[in-house]
């Protein structure tokens, strides 16, 4: 399979210069840090692929244009990136000449700090001592997002957390620190990976706190493609409860949650749950019984 990334409009091209500028409101230039905003583009992009492209698609008809604006480097090596997965050939073609064989291989350097291409060099985030480089969708989008993360001593890599949809999993490349994992703490080093599967809501955090940075390989895996599914995170430290997700956004404090135990028993009749956790009689359409005080 073929890929051409050209400038201008083609017949029969994906339109990736009209969805660049809807999803990032730039004509030539992509968003920096972190990966989640690039997402949305990457799917729609991943879809569209799919459509005409891959190994096993004999509808394809072996070469498939891109058009595309008038990018800047790191925008292009995103894009080059993105659309080697789905074509052992990757050209740009710009003024009627064709460029060599862009692909990229699959693959991104965890312990590489300096010799990054544009994609991998816009994915990075430094905020004084504090280091991340984000690797999706530079890997495709998936269901997984990681990230390298250096903690500086004293630092933590997140909030004392728990998700509800969401498994994370730790690789400690370099260095030593702690782990608070619910009500214990464990020291960690090089080489030990973590596992915070969904489902027992387990809390964790990691903390560089042995007079040395702490490089971390932060691995999330998700339900659905990431950011596109509800996530509960239960932050103890905060006593908050954080609601993310597609038509979420909110918190509440930790203490409102109660047992569902009044609600079963009570499912047939009518009443209003208050603020603090009470109730109050009420009329309700399709409940004929009123709950009553006692």
């Amino acid at each position: 399979m073929k890929l051409v990334l050209e400038e201008g409009v083609q017949e029969g091209a994906i339109r990736v210069d009209l969805a660049w500028e809807l999803f990032f409101e730039s004509k030539t230039g992509m968003p920096e840090g972190h990966g989640g905003r690039l997402l949305p583009f990457t799917n729609w992009l991943w879809d569209e692929l799919g459509k005409k492209a891959g190994y096993l698609n004999r509808n394809s008809r072996g070469e498939l244009t891109l058009a595309i604006p008038a990018l800047g480097q790191e925008a292009l090596d995103f894009l080059v990136r993105v659309g080697s997965f789905w074509a052992d050939e990757v050209y740009l073609k710009k003024n009627g000449v064709v460029s060599e064989n862009l692909w990229r291989k699959p693959v991104v350097n965890v312990f590489e700090d300096k010799l990054l291409d544009g994609g991998e060099r816009a994915l990075t985030r430094k905020d004084g001592e504090t280091y991340q480089r984000f690797f999706m969708p530079l890997l495709g989008p998936g269901r997984a997002f990681f990230r390298v993360e250096v903690i500086d001593n004293g630092e933590s890599a997140a909030r004392y957390h728990s998700h509800s949809n969401v498994d994370e999993y730790y690789l400690i490349l370099e260095g030593s620190g702690t782990l608070r994992f619910n009500d214990k703490e464990v020291v960690v080093e090089g080489g030990d990976l973590i596992g915070k599967p969904a489902g027992p809501d387990d809390v964790s955090q990691l903390i560089a706190d042995r007079g040395e940075p702490l490089r971390i390989l932060d691995m999330e895996i998700w339900h659905d493609r990431p950011y596109s599914s509800k996530d509960l995170v239960f932050n103890p430290d905060f006593n908050e409860i954080i609601m993310r997700g597609p038509g979420w956004g909110a918190l509440f404090p930790a203490e409102a949650v109660m047992t569902s135990k009044d609600f079963r028993e009570h499912y047939d009749e009518g009443y209003r749950r208050n603020r603090d956790g009470g109730w109050v009689p009420s009329k309700l359409r399709g409940h004929k019984k009123i709950r009553e005080k006692k």
